[in-house]
């Protein structure tokens, strides 16, 4: 639904808004990525934010620019019924069918073994996957083969690639051997008290709606006032100036990307070499990095112009705010997993992030509008933005396995 989707798109926006592409700069220092400490970003020293930011930055007017923004987008009754539908499906269980075989809305855990003219091909073989049947994950002639097929059992089958598939494998014949380990049948929740009950505070349909209710609506106005303060930023930046690096700042942001790529690849099941050939390129990697560098630059300016650097005894209070806020039970655990500089960077952020919101002349336009003028945008840059589209991810990567043209074992596979 284009109104309820809408709102989740605006907040992934603002989300990723400090990972946009910016100019290419290379990484002097920190080394091959495939050499890259995944922990490095998070034992960083003190000393990577220990520079003299007037060397890099001058300020140009930040204070008063005139900021537009949408409207809070009403909450429907059709709204409610998506998010319940959601919550549901987020409790759905599995249960392992053994008296019959796979069907559509099953999951089916194989390993597979796929060659062309006799020979295996990068990303044509994966062991203990799982796909969801009629999902679209994989071509659907792959899927065909193993709809009716048991638990314990094993197929062999020929796959002819589609002529536009890819250089590679385009118009190929392969041939296939999976075997199924296991097949599971989602079961949804019935949505009624007891679910209410297991899932919330709320002992009746009603009252549990109403929260929902309550819940998309705080959602909505975070999202018209989030839009607003990440559009002050991008304005207040457009009229500064930053020349050049702190080369430790830069190694500290590189090695925290690198890093955050290599968990989304081992999530995905794949290396990061991998990774790179599929969704990213090292430029695109380096172009993230300067928008992340260039951004703290002129956050630092800021609070520094404005008499507002975070204090020893304000961090402890800030950052466990932020723990909390990022499910955290305790700052230690937070630390030690994004470690103390990327914490300071982001309390940083969220500080000019107010300044700026709250000295800017906020213009309120109908969401409508709001919403035609980020099409415009996005459509000026080439991403035609479409209802249904994918959005990118909180690291600024979109991720779509439905193409055939991504990924290394799933998009070989992928329709």
């Amino acid at each position: 639904m284009k109104k309820r989707s809408y709102i989740c798109l605006v907040a992934a926006l603002a989300a990723v808004m400090m990972f946009a592409g910016c100019k290419d700069k290379k990484q002097e220092s920190s080394g091959n990525t495939e050499n890259a400490d995944t922990n490095e970003s998070a034992e960083a020293s003190d000393d990577v934010l220990d520079f003299k930011v007037e060397d890099y930055v001058k300020l140009g007017e930040y204070k008063g620019l005139e900021v537009t923004y949408p409207s809070v987008l009403e909450v429907t009754d059709e709204d409610v019924e998506e998010q319940i539908q959601y919550n549901l499906e987020e409790n759905v269980a599995y249960n392992d069918v053994k008296d019959r075989g796979a069907q559509e809305g099953d999951i089916v855990n194989m390993d597979f073994n796929g060659t062309v003219d006799g020979k295996e091909f990068e990303g044509g073989s994966a062991s203990d996957y799982e796909v969801e049947l009629g999902a679209g994950e994989f071509l659907e002639e792959f899927e065909s083969n193993l709809t009716g097929k048991k638990a314990g059992e094993t197929v062999t089958f020929p796959l002819t690639f589609p002529e536009d598939y890819d250089e590679e494998l385009g118009g190929k014949e392969a041939e296939f051997t999976v075997t199924i380990n296991s097949v599971s049948e989602a079961v949804v929740p019935e949505y009624n008290e007891e679910f209410v009950k297991s899932v919330s505070e709320f002992e009746t349909i009603a009252d549990y709606e109403a929260s929902v209710r309550e819940q998309l609506e705080q959602d909505a106005k975070d999202s018209s006032v989030m839009e607003a303060q990440e559009n002050a930023l991008k304005l207040a930046m457009e009229n500064a100036t930053i020349e050049g690096y702190p080369q430790k700042l830069y190694d500290f942001f590189y090695e925290d990307t690198v890093s955050g790529y290599k968990n989304y690849a081992e999530f995905m099941g794949m290396d990061y070499e991998e990774f790179l050939e599929s969704y990213m390129s090292e430029e695109e990697i380096n172009s993230i990095v300067d928008e992340q560098v260039n951004e703290y630059l002129f956050v630092r300016a800021i609070l520094e112009k404005e008499g507002k650097l975070i204090s020893d005894s304000e961090y402890k209070e800030l950052a466990e705010k932020m723990a909390k806020e990022n499910d955290y039970e305790t700052l230690e655990e937070y630390e030690e997993d994004y470690g103390v500089i990327y914490v300071k960077t982001q309390i940083a952020r969220e500080r000019v992030v107010e300044i700026l919101y709250d000295a800017a002349k906020l213009n309120e336009i109908p969401y409508d509008e709001y919403q035609a003028q980020v099409e415009s945008e996005w459509e000026d840059e080439g991403e035609e933005l479409e209802e249904g589209d994918d959005v990118e991810d909180s690291e600024g990567l979109e991720v779509d396995l439905g193409d055939g043209e991504d990924s290394e074992v799933l998009e070989n596979l992928a329709e």
